[in-house]
């Protein structure tokens, strides 16, 4: 198939972020009655998990940007979800840690991943090997060289 041929329905690229686009909506419904959104219930995984990280762990461990995720503290900490802290002696270092009320938020929410995942309608093995493939196409693509592609 040569380039010119391809259609967005037999395009890597579209087929991800259309599932994506998607997962997120389907996300964004069953999160709505909270107010929180999918990237922010991401966050609060992580401290739910850890208790406690700086910004720049969330922002690696999220792939995103620090200034992105900047926004989403500041949001999550407007709604009493987190904290922010400094430790005694380092001023430069931020903790963002999940509040009380977030902990009652988790109880809420527990049964929202479940729900995608049987709108998804995948086996385990399936998502298993989805999951794989997706992490490997992650790494690969930012692993990548970046060609320029103007003409000289």
């Amino acid at each position: 198939m040569t380039q010119a041929s391809v259609t967005l329905e037999d395009s890597v690229c579209f087929a991800v972020y259309s599932a994506a686009q998607a997962t997120v909506q389907l996300y964004r419904d069953l999160l709505a009655p909270w107010g929180v959104t999918y990237q922010q219930l991401l966050v609060l995984g992580i401290l739910w998990r850890d208790e406690s990280t700086s910004p720049g762990r969330i922002a690696a461990e999220l792939h995103l940007d620090a200034s992105t995720i900047t926004g989403l503290v500041n949001r999550l900490e407007a709604a009493g979800l987190v904290e922010r802290s400094r430790p005694a002696g380092d001023r430069r270092t931020v903790m963002v840690t999940a509040t009380e009320a977030s902990a009652d938020l988790q109880a809420s929410l527990h049964r929202v991943a479940g729900c995608v995942a049987d709108a998804m309608k995948m086996d385990p093995d399936a998502a298993h090997s989805l999951i794989s493939s997706l992490h490997d196409l992650r790494e690969k693509l930012t692993s990548a060289d970046r060609p320029s592609l103007r003409s000289t």
